[in-house]
C-alpha cells in the first residue's frame, strides 16, 4: 500500500513536469530603459487588494499557467517567494509546500515586497563560478531567484516580518513593516499544485537577479543588518563568508545601484 502511494506520487510529479510551460510574451526585464514605471502600477488590470510596484533590477521569465490570465487571476495579488536553488526547481515541478513556521498561521508564505523576499534568509545568494554559469548570466558576480506567485487574496492572512526588524528600519518604502509578509491557506493540501483549478497560489513566473557586488551591499538591502542576518550557512544563504560581507559593507563596497542589474542574464 505504502510502495502504491508513492508510485501514485512519483506519476503525479511527472505529469507536473509535462506541464510546466515557459510564456515568451511575459518575460520582462525591469528597470529605467526597460519595463519601468513609478508607484503603484495602474493598468486597468484588477490585481486585487493590494499594490504591485516595479521590481526594478530583477529580469521576470513568465511561465504559461492559463489561456485565460486576466479572467483567472481577476483579483488576485501578486506576490514573491524567495528559494534556494536546490529547491526551486522542486518546486515548480512538484508544487509549493506549507511553511514549517508559521508565525502566521498555516499556509503558504509569501510577500508583496521583492526587497523582503530577496533576504538570503529566503532567497540564496550564489556566486557565479564555473564556466557554464559565466555563458549563462553572461556578466556579474551573483545571481538570486524568487518565485513570482498570484495569491487568492481571501485566502491570504497579512502580517508583519518575522526577521527580528521591528521598527530599527524600513524594510520597502512602499509596505509596512507590518504587513510584509502573507500566509496563504491551501485547503489543506500538503503540497500545493499549481496545476489544480482550485489552487489558491499559483506561480506565474521566475524572477532572477544578478549583480556585480555582492546584493547585500545594495541601498535597498541595508535593512539585512537591522534584522536577522548570520554566518549559518543553514540559515542565511549569503553565498560568501559573513565577516567578509561585513568587511565589505563597512568599506562601502557597491552601494549605489546601477543599470548594470539588468543587463547580466541571457535569454
Amino acid at each position: 500500500m505504502l510502495m502504491d502511494k508513492k508510485i501514485k506520487s512519483r506519476r503525479r510529479k511527472v505529469k507536473f513536469r509535462e506541464e510546466i510551460k515557459i510564456d515568451p510574451r511575459g518575460h520582462r526585464i525591469y528597470g529605467p530603459g526597460h519595463t519601468y514605471w513609478t508607484g503603484s502600477l495602474r493598468d486597468g488590470r484588477d490585481r486585487g487588494p493590494y499594490p504591485y510596484y516595479c521590481p526594478v533590477g530583477w529580469e521576470r521569465y513568465a511561465f504559461h499557467v492559463n489561456d485565460n490570465y486576466d479572467e483567472k487571476f481577476k483579483g488576485w495579488s501578486i506576490s514573491y517567494h524567495g528559494t534556494k536553488f536546490t529547491y526551486g526547481l522542486s518546486i515548480l515541478l512538484s508544487g509549493l509546500a506549507p511553511a514549517r513556521l508559521d508565525e502566521h498561521g498555516p499556509g503558504i508564505y509569501t510577500t508583496p515586497s521583492i526587497i523582503y523576499a530577496a533576504h538570503p534568509r529566503y532567497a540564496e545568494i550564489k556566486r557565479i563560478e564555473s564556466s557554464d554559469e559565466k555563458n549563462l548570466y553572461k556578466i556579474g558576480q551573483y545571481v538570486q531567484y524568487v518565485l513570482e506567485c498570484r495569491v487568492h487574496p481571501n485566502k491570504t492572512k497579512v502580517g508583519p516580518e518575522t526577521l527580528l526588524v521591528r521598527g530599527k528600519a524600513t524594510i520597502d518604502p512602499n509596505f509596512s513593516n507590518n504587513v510584509i509578509e502573507w500566509a496563504t491557506k491551501t485547503q489543506g493540501n500538503d503540497i500545493v499544485n499549481f496545476n489544480d483549478p482550485n489552487s489558491t497560489v499559483v506561480c506565474t513566473g521566475l524572477m532572477v537577479r544578478v549583480t556585480d557586488n555582492h546584493p547585500g551591499l545594495l541601498r535597498e538591502s541595508q535593512w539585512w543588518y537591522s534584522g536577522h542576518l548570520c554566518g549559518d550557512k543553514t540559515c542565511c544563504f549569503l553565498g560568501v563568508d559573513y565577516n567578509e560581507l561585513m568587511k565589505q559593507k563597512f568599506k562601502g563596497y557597491g552601494m549605489i545601484y546601477t543599470n548594470k542589474l539588468n543587463e547580466g542574464i541571457s535569454t
